[in-house]
């Protein structure tokens, strides 16, 4: 046996002891060898992961680039990522896989194959970095509209009686868009502040749905139009017209405006947005609500992460959209707070849908509302 032989097979002795989990890699991408922590992580047995292709368990997240994760053969070493984030796919080969999010480090071990060392993101650490990327975009969501007004400001207080009375009226209506901007950016936060002490209180009442929908399109469509000159429209069904759904009426307004507003700002121009509500099939104690998009969509592997507090998913339109990561977050504590499920499915390039389903306002519920509405006019 030759020094150089051994001295690999001593490495593999020590990778045997390592409670991050790790593989070796050949020069065709393949793996070779798995130490027990790895295959702990993946809960299977050492045999069945043999020959496995390293790419097909490591997804990349968007904008990330690694050669060896995405199948090169024989990378060189120059090439290497020594560290980067990525998603591991376990329970291969059964109907429910999961995806786990993971820390990956690769580091030369011959000169054709690479040692991967793998390791799940602690809470702490997707924390830390969830609440580092919530300062950076509120602060620069405060800094972008706070510069618009002051800059507009100036202008008038400078040269306000040397601007035309036209010109006049537009600065000021930025200043009124930037201001109404900085509005929803407070309330979002201190909604996600009330959600998070459970301090949000609910007066639920039934509410008719097609008049719900109609002002939340409209009230979309304005600030599209005043934003963005673009003419955007929706398909909007109710059925039956008179569905009427038990909830709260402003937070349920509230719902619905962010993933209506989400469907617009995610999807091109002149594209269609999708509104429908209904019975659930089969069961008219809950209502279904449902918004379509024809965007750019959500890679699979995030669709998990979205509801998640300060989580943005990266998008070609990113750095176009304002947002802090707070919309979807507070959209499904809502609707969890009014005794409501929200789903989302979505493939990329084809658009995404969310799901919303709430209690319906029936017969019993509206009877007893109409009770207590008694019961509180004969106490004034």
């Amino acid at each position: 046996m030759t020094p150089a032989l051994l001295k690999q097979l001593d490495s593999l002795t020590l990778l045997e002891q390592l409670t991050s989990g790790a593989i070796v890699v050949d020069g065709e991408g393949k793996i070779i060898y798995s130490n027990p922590a790895f295959c702990s992580l993946m809960n299977q047995p050492a045999e069945q992961l043999m020959g496995l292709p390293l790419k097909k368990l490591i997804q990349l997240p968007p904008k990330s680039d690694c050669a060896l994760c995405m199948g090169a053969t024989t990378p060189k070493h120059e090439d290497l990522l020594a560290f980067h984030g990525g998603f591991l796919e376990t329970h291969q080969g059964q109907d429910n896989p999961e995806t786990l999010r993971v820390k990956i480090k690769h580091s030369p071990f011959t000169n054709e194959w690479v040692v991967c060392l793998i390791d799940l993101f602690s809470e702490d650490t997707t924390l830390t970095q969830a609440h580092n990327d919530f300062v950076s975009t509120v602060s620069h969501e405060f800094r972008t509209p706070l510069t618009s007004i002051k800059g507009f400001a100036d202008t008038l207080l400078s040269y306000g009686a040397q601007l035309p009375d036209e010109e006049k009226r537009r600065f000021i209506s930025i200043i009124k868009d930037q201001a109404d901007r900085l509005i929803r950016l407070v309330e979002n936060l201190l909604t996600a502040s009330r959600l998070g002490a459970s301090r949000v209180e609910m007066s639920y009442r039934p509410i008719p749905v097609q008049r719900l929908l109609d002002k939340v399109t409209q009230s979309v469509h304005a600030k599209t139009l005043s934003k963005t000159k673009q003419d955007r429209r929706f398909q909007v069904s109710v059925n039956p017209i008179s569905l009427e759904v038990w909830a709260d009426s402003d937070r349920l307004e509230q719902v619905l405006l962010n993933l209506i507003d989400n469907a617009v700002k995610y999807s091109p121009a002149n594209s269609l947005v999708y509104v429908t509500a209904e019975f659930l099939p089969d069961d008219d104690n809950w209502v279904r609500f449902t918004i379509r998009d024809e965007g750019s969509g959500i890679p699979q592997v995030l669709l998990p992460k979205i509801f998640t507090k300060f989580y943005r998913v990266e998008s070609p339109l990113k750095q176009e959209v304002e947002g802090t990561g707070l919309g979807l977050y507070i959209t499904k504590s809502l609707t969890t707070a009014m005794g409501g499920q929200i789903f989302a499915e979505s493939e990329e390039g084809k658009g995404s849908t969310f799901t919303v389903i709430l209690p319906a306002a029936t017969l019993q519920r509206q009877a007893a509302y109409r009770r207590t509405l008694y019961a509180s006019q004969e106490d004034e």
